[in-house]
């Protein structure tokens, strides 16, 4: 189980934990249990994440691609991949990076190499302004 806190809200996080450790206790079978707390690691901000998805419909539309594969393939060619030898079998295995593991900074850094893919084919893709305007 996890309980976001909020530093700068304490009076919700102590009404929250109160109703987060009775229903812990109500689940477990057991009689203890260990709490650990630790710094939540914002990947992007919620701007950041609308930008990306309104630019992946608007470049998967250009590229004939649904928003999702659009996004697939822009992690793939720009933020690449990784491989690391299993311990198990010593077998290589590549993993594809994920944009969602990217600090608020690193992801305004793929945005910004969107941002040049798109130039390279001549698509205009929408600022942050424009797409606050639109609602």
């Amino acid at each position: 189980m996890k309980l976001y806190l909020d530093y700068h809200n304490p009076e919700t996080a102590v009404r929250m934990f109160k109703a987060f450790w009775s229903s812990f206790w109500n689940t477990c079978k057991g009689s203890k249990a260990v709490l650990t707390l630790e710094e939540d690691k914002l990947t992007r901000t919620g701007q950041q994440n609308k930008l990306f998805w309104v630019w992946m419909r608007v470049l998967g539309d250009f590229h004939g691609h649904h928003k999702n594969e659009m996004a697939e393939i822009l992690q793939q060619s720009i933020l690449g991949e990784t491989s690391f030898v299993s311990n198990l079998d010593g077998s290589k295995i590549q993993r594809h990076e994920r944009a969602k593991y990217l600090t608020v900074g690193e992801f305004q850094n793929f945005l910004e190499q969107i941002e040049i893919h798109a130039a390279e084919y001549g698509v205009r893709l929408p600022s942050e302004e424009e797409i606050e305007s639109d609602r």
